[in-house]
């Protein structure tokens, strides 16, 4: 081939040269245009990655909002369930309590009727021994007095039939003159 053929007329540059600029400035824009995307790529995957780390925080804000909700409801359930133990164990406690209790007092009544019953026997048994020895003493005082009065009017019949015996023989003597 000849050199015209294979050479520009205006610029006087090889068509092959030409060419292989052309080549170059297609792959450079190419080159260019890939670079291009992966750079919007990058940005994408940067703008992905950020949009991720920013689901990703809020969803650990979410996740950490709601364990705290959990964690608060199971703490108020769990305080919840524990104050009615703590009135159902005070509920029982007060209940053995006053069972406890009622059981000692009916114990301790039934003793001090027991007691109490022992103690009225016995001092029924000491009135009742006082009783006999004061009427003992009631019945010897008066079979005293009974022998005393007895020996008085005894004295006294014995001095009346003295004096009847007197005024008999008065009224003899006195029948006689």
């Amino acid at each position: 081939m000849e050199r015209s053929e294979t050479v520009c007329r205006y610029c006087g540059v090889s068509y092959l040269i030409y060419h292989e600029f052309h080549q170059l400035n297609n792959r450079l824009a190419q080159l260019e245009k890939e670079l291009q995307e992966v750079r919007e790529s990058a940005e994408r995957e940067k703008a992905q990655r950020e949009a991720l780390e920013l689901g990703r925080l809020e969803w650990e804000r979410a996740l950490d909002l709601e364990v705290r909700r959990k964690a608060e409801e199971t703490e108020r359930s769990v305080r919840e369930e524990l104050e009615e133990k703590s009135r159902d164990t005070g509920r029982l406690l007060r209940e053995e309590f006053e069972a406890k209790h009622e059981r000692k007092r009916r114990e301790m009544e039934g003793n001090y009727q027991k007691i109490s019953g022992e103690k009225e026997k016995q001092l029924r048994r000491e009135l009742g021994d006082l009783e006999v020895e004061r009427l003992r003493r009631q019945r010897e005082e008066l079979e005293r007095t009974s022998v005393e009065r007895e020996n008085g009017l005894s004295d006294a019949l014995q001095k009346a039939n003295q004096n009847s015996d007197m005024l008999g023989k008065y009224l003899r003597q006195l029948e006689e003159r």
